[in-house]
């Protein structure tokens, strides 16, 4: 049976949820995200601030030079949380094969039913009455295609690929526009000539490989118009982590480790909350993650030993001194002032092998 898939993305979702409430926003150039001067970065912006080149997680200083015009609200996740969760709903009054990806974003398949373009109108539809926000649809036989189309004729856009229309809209689809293909990659990929998905079809897995890795199966299939992914209902947390960005560059060890300290209660609370909702959950690793100055990371790891996440042990967890060790070795690779500090857990997830295969050395990625 030929899959209906739906790729629900709300247009600009934090900030047209701002301009919904404040309609003097409407006409002006508009972000989401920290104050200008604190380092911080973007959430989103509207299409007028867009213009301008202005996008999501771009620094907020960065943004205000290209727009000095630029309105920057603080974010409001627990308004953004409610208009997402009566979007949910609304997916499930037309299958209860829905996969959330973020507030905002989101795949049903409706496989089941006689029209997937009527049910995708009536979505947009019901979205628009229920929260006076629009959303781009995008409706096709596979998930990859489906969130092509939804980008098509964004704000506010329908649109539908076929079956029997696959073949040649794949073929002049740019590369550039394949999820997971970024800047760097398409310009690899431009490098090599390939500019379209049929320039893409000339290149064989093990080719593509040599510069992609894994990734290349997808491009691969992709480049086909192939995507045999499933909606997937069951979503697992993989990791938690707090994060912080300096006002100024960091350079001193003791210093950044006080930083460390507070991140890691912050954390603590956080991962006990977590672990209250979903208690079969174990930890299997900490982690310590380095931006330097010139936005290179690191991200150096630790795995538990098995007892220990059996049984979730906190005093390992929180353990300062384990992270002053990771901390040490991101530190040592690489001779740079540092902009973000953040520390953080990896889960045992149910598609992993038996905790006890686990290595129980040290690790740094």
């Amino acid at each position: 049976m030929v899959r209906k898939i739906i790729h629900v993305d709300m247009d600009c979702f934090y900030a047209q949820v701002e301009m919904r409430d404040r309609p003097e926003l409407k006409n002006v150039p508009l972000a989401i995200g920290g104050a200008p001067g604190t380092r911080s970065v973007l959430c989103t912006s509207n299409y007028i601030a867009r213009k301008f080149g202005v996008k999501s997680a771009m620094p907020t200083d960065y943004a205000v030079r290209l727009c000095p015009n630029l309105v920057i609200l603080p974010p409001n996740f627990r308004k953004y949380k409610k208009a997402s969760e009566i979007i949910q709903n609304i997916f499930l009054k037309y299958s209860h094969k829905v996969e959330t990806v973020s507030l905002d974003e989101a795949y049903i398949d409706v496989s089941d039913h006689i029209s997937a373009t009527d049910i995708g109108r009536m979505i947009k539809e019901d979205i628009l009455k229920a929260t006076g926000l629009t959303a781009s649809v995008g409706i096709a036989p596979n998930k990859f295609l489906a969130k092509i189309a939804s980008d098509w004729k964004k704000p506010n856009g329908f649109f539908v690929i076929k079956p029997h229309e696959v073949q040649s809209f794949i073929k002049e689809l740019p590369v550039k526009l394949i999820p997971g293909v970024g800047k760097k990659g398409h310009q690899h990929l431009e490098s090599l000539g390939i500019k379209t998905c049929e320039d893409l079809r000339r290149f064989p897995p093990e080719v593509l490989a040599l510069s992609f890795g894994k990734f290349s199966l997808d491009l691969f299939y992709y480049a086909q118009g192939i995507d045999d992914r499933e909606v997937c209902t069951d979503w697992e947390r993989k990791s938690l982590s707090v994060e912080n960005t300096f006002l100024k560059d960091m350079t001193n060890p003791e210093e950044m480790k006080l930083y460390l300290e507070e991140l890691l209660s912050e954390m603590k609370g956080r991962v006990e909350r977590h672990l209250e909702d979903e208690p079969h959950k174990k930890i299997k690793k900490i982690f310590v993650k380095v931006k330097y100055s010139d936005f290179k990371q690191s991200t150096s790891e630790e795995t538990l030993i098995p007892f220990e996440f059996e049984e979730n042990h906190f005093d390992k967890l929180a353990n300062v001194e384990s992270y002053y060790r990771l901390l040490n070795v991101s530190l040592a690779k690489k001779s740079s002032p540092v902009r973000l500090l953040g520390v953080g857990v990896r889960f045992l997830t149910g598609e992993e092998a038996d905790p006890i295969q686990l290595s129980l050395l040290p690790l740094c990625a």
